[in-house]
Parts: structure tokens; C-alpha cells; sequence
């Protein structure tokens, strides 16, 4: 039989293991609580992820509606100037579709075309598909295609309120179509002759005239060399 020490050593040493097992328990708790709370972090960081996520996507959505918005009602204003220069809604969708033959030939938006046609005929000017077939040829070559676009048109305007000065030659000169020098070539006048040339509507009228054929003569198919560079893109 073991003696009372015997026994408080036996008693020890049992309580010593359980100790150690509880500790390594309490250890192995310990772990698994914190492994669970890193977990638990990361599952509401996702969560946060992917509400801000879905934020900035119902966000980018709600832009994007309220550009293409945005784009409709400005077309729509195109739309309803076009109708009233054109002499109604039968005028103005003749017009749309003259717009969308000359735009489908060339890099120019239709938006752009169809402020050109408003621009040209609230002016009193016909847009003919020969004249706008002429100035995008001529645009082809420029530094900028849509500005001397424009600045060719701008131009025209200013013919038909009965004065053309030097200042809309210059703007055509300044991206690369060389107007100045055709309208000099063609009546034999310095720069300076052709400011006064121009200010009455015979000599603005002349002027532009003139300077439509040079500029068909000049760039008779540089638009046709322009879409192919641009066919890839299409």
C-alpha cells in the first residue's frame, strides 16, 4: 500500500499533467479565437469591398444613364433646329438623311455635320454635297480636320452676311490649306487687296467661289486616303 507522501507525489504529478493539458487546451482556444477573429475581419472587409463595389458601380451607372441622357437631348435640339432652318419636319429629315450619307464618308461626327448644315442654311446657304464633299477633302490635309472644318463653314457664313475679311483666310492658313494663296493666284490681288475685296458681297461671294474650285482642284480625293487610314479603327 502507497504511504501518505507516496500518494502527494502521485497527486502531483497528475495534477502537473492535467495543468499542462489544460494549458495547451486553453492555448489551442486561444489560437482558434483569434484565428476566427482574423477570419471574421477579413469577411467584413470583403463585405465593405464589395458594398463600396457595387456603390461605385451604381454610381458610374447612374453617370453613364445620365450621359447618354444628356447626349439625347442635345441631338434632340439639333434635331428640332434642323426641322425649323430646313422649312419643317419633312425639310429637316431630307436634311438628316443627306447628313447621314456625307457623315458615313467621312471622320466627322454627325453631330458636327448637322451644326454645319443648321449653320450653313440658317445663313442662307445651301449645304450641296459638293461643297461639303469639298471642305472635307480640304479638311483631310489640315493640322486640324474638325476645326478647319468648321472654319471653312465659319467662312461661307461670313460670305453670305455680305463681308469676308482676311482674318477667315487666316484661320485656314494657320492649320495647313493654303487659302490665302489660292485666292491671290486666282485674281492676281496681295493679301492686303483681298481684305478689301472681300467686303462687299459681290467680292465675298466671288471669293468664295473661287476658293471652293482651288480646293477642289488642290485636294480632289484626300478624304478617299483618310478612311483607309482610318478603316482600322472602324
Amino acid at each position: 500500500m502507497a504511504t501518505v507522501d507516496e500518494l502527494k507525489i502521485l497527486i502531483k504529478a497528475e495534477t502537473k499533467d492535467l495543468k499542462k493539458g489544460l494549458d495547451n487546451v486553453n492555448r489551442s482556444l486561444k489560437k482558434t479565437s483569434k484565428e476566427a477573429d482574423k477570419a471574421g475581419q477579413r469577411m467584413k472587409t470583403a463585405f465593405r469591398s464589395a458594398k463600396i463595389g457595387l456603390a461605385a458601380t451604381a454610381a458610374a451607372g447612374g453617370l453613364l444613364t445620365k450621359k447618354i441622357a444628356e447626349v439625347g437631348a442635345g441631338f434632340e435640339d439639333l434635331k428640332t433646329s434642323l426641322d425649323v432652318v430646313f422649312g419643317g419636319k419633312a425639310g429637316g429629315a431630307a436634311a438628316f438623311e443627306r447628313i447621314i450619307e456625307f457623315a458615313q464618308t467621312t471622320p466627322f461626327q454627325i453631330e458636327d455635320v448637322t451644326r454645319s448644315f443648321i449653320s450653313l442654311k440658317a445663313s442662307g446657304v445651301e449645304p450641296t454635297q459638293d461643297m461639303m464633299n469639298t471642305f472635307a477633302n480640304a479638311a483631310s490635309v489640315a493640322i486640324d480636320s474638325l476645326g478647319a472644318f468648321d472654319s471653312m463653314v465659319r467662312l461661307v457664313q461670313k460670305s453670305a452676311a455680305g463681308g469676308l475679311g482676311i482674318e477667315e483666310l487666316e484661320q485656314l492658313d494657320q492649320r495647313g490649306i493654303p487659302a490665302t494663296k489660292i485666292l491671290s493666284d486666282a485674281l492676281g490681288k496681295t493679301r492686303l487687296e483681298l481684305g478689301t475685296f472681300g467686303q462687299t458681297a459681290q467680292g465675298s461671294a466671288k471669293m468664295v467661289e473661287l476658293l471652293i474650285q482651288g480646293l477642289k482642284d488642290l485636294f480632289p480625293d484626300a478624304m478617299d486616303a483618310k478612311m483607309e487610314n482610318l478603316s482600322t479603327f472602324r
